[in-house]
């Protein structure tokens, strides 16, 4: 007489080293999954028909399914700790398919090295620059309110600006997923996000390396990270040597809000939960606003460079007067900041409405949607403006002033209205 239990043992064993799920094999045999699970209980037998035509599917012998082996195997599989490595496979074959073409990406696969050839021509004194970088304290609330494009395309803007910002232009991207046994169409969203945002900024995009975790994570779950790597003469690195005074500050646009800034929102959440849905200008949704993509200055700080129009590059990640932004301009000199000069976006106007927040704290906590400063020759500003405003909303917004009154402060609120090529500027706090 048949032993039920032993031939259910039998059928689950082989259906997960076929990497298959009950769903699966019943589909393949025309049943539903509810008798595959009852045939793996022990509750019934599945028939004669049944358990050759499973025998084929799971490429094992009738005799195996019936009678099991002589010395009944003992497995754990891949499956049995969630993971679906079938899935998964089948997930970075297709990922494979957006990496960028191009002759110095030599090679890239899965896990593998990158193999990269940079175009180091006409550099005397080449230096290799590259950084790793995660998304920060907006990740949770992208993942759990499906922002995961917005978030992908953050990173890369983010990675890219820090080697930027030194005037080195990155070079080749590559980033990681650390999640549990996501859906297909989760991850190659995020796939598509990356190669579009690297597109965007000539980064050769080098792939999005999976790595699938669900003994650590629920199936919702991930954490990204990006390598970005450029490299550049030694030469033109920008350290801020050049800055002088009467220089003039041009703020570059962004959207969205900054990592380093989210704790801030997310209190602000807590306490007032409908923030989240409320409407800014009577249309846009607070959150679609909080969770646009913050601009790459890629583009436009390599043009500005090619024209040599840039002395200092400041990056701002969450307020114009933190004094950490400044530290590369030389001692004795600082950036005299005009807040009259900003234009503040409907986002941040929002924030400061809400009444949570004094003035003064305001001004620490948030960069009112600039998210770099450009140190420029007070004599080419028209110049640099008519490039910049090709690619970026900008503002005149002060310019580097001697620290007689500021001793050491690099950084302080100037009430001259600054002003270039005519244009006056707006002001809306």
């Amino acid at each position: 007489m048949l032993d039920r239990e032993k031939v259910g043992r039998a059928i689950s064993e082989q259906r997960k080293i076929k990497g298959m799920t009950q769903r699966h094999l019943a589909d393949l045999l025309n049943v539903s999954y509810q008798a595959v699970s009852r045939w793996e209980q022990g509750l019934s037998l599945p028939s004669v028909d049944m358990i050759y035509d499973m025998a084929q599917i799971l490429e094992t012998t009738v005799d195996f399914l019936l009678n099991g082996l002589p010395e009944e195997r003992k497995v754990i599989s891949f499956m049995d700790a969630g993971l679906d490595v079938k899935k998964i496979h089948a997930v970075k074959d297709r990922l494979g398919s957006l990496v960028t073409r191009s002759d110095r990406l030599l090679h890239t696969r899965y896990a593998d090295p990158v193999f990269f050839q940079p175009d180091t021509s006409g550099m005397a004194d080449p230096v290799w620059v590259f950084a790793n970088h995660v998304p920060g304290s907006k990740e949770r609330f992208a993942m759990e309110n499906g922002y995961d494009r917005e978030i992908c395309m953050d990173l890369v803007s983010s990675a890219a600006n820090n080697l930027i910002r030194f005037g080195v232009k990155p070079a080749v991207l590559q980033a990681q997923v650390v999640c549990g046994n996501n859906d297909s169409g989760q991850l190659l969203t995020m796939g598509e996000a990356f190669r579009e945002a690297c597109e965007n900024s000539g980064i050769a995009f080098s792939g999005l390396e999976v790595a699938a975790q669900p003994v650590n994570y629920h199936a919702v779950e991930y954490r990204l990270s990006a390598l970005v790597m450029g490299v550049t003469d030694r030469s033109r690195i920008i350290t801020g040597d050049r800055i002088t005074e009467n220089d003039v500050l041009i703020g570059l646009h962004t959207e969205g809000i900054s990592s380093i800034s989210y704790p801030f929102i997310k209190v602000i959440l807590d306490r007032k939960p409908d923030t989240a849905y409320s409407k800014i200008d009577g249309h846009n949704i607070f959150m679609d606003e909080m969770m646009k993509p913050n601009a790459s200055y890629v583009n436009v700080v390599s043009e500005l460079m090619g024209q040599d129009l840039i002395h200092g590059i400041f990056s701002i990640r969450k307020s114009l007067f933190s004094r950490k932004c400044y530290d590369t301009i030389p001692k004795g000199l600082g950036a005299g900041i005009s807040i009259s000069s900003i234009p503040v976006p409907a986002l941040f106007q929002s924030i400061y409405d809400l009444g949570m927040m004094d003035r003064e704290c305001f001004l620490d906590d948030f960069s009112f949607g600039i998210g770099m400063l450009l140190a420029i020759p007070e004599a080419q500003c028209d110049r640099a403006v008519k490039i910049i405003e090709k690619h970026h909303k900008c503002y005149v917004l002060g310019k580097i002033e001697r620290d007689d009154e500021h001793p050491d402060a690099k950084v302080w609120q100037s009430y001259s209205k600054a002003a270039c090529n005519g244009k006056p500027q707006s002001h809306l706090l």
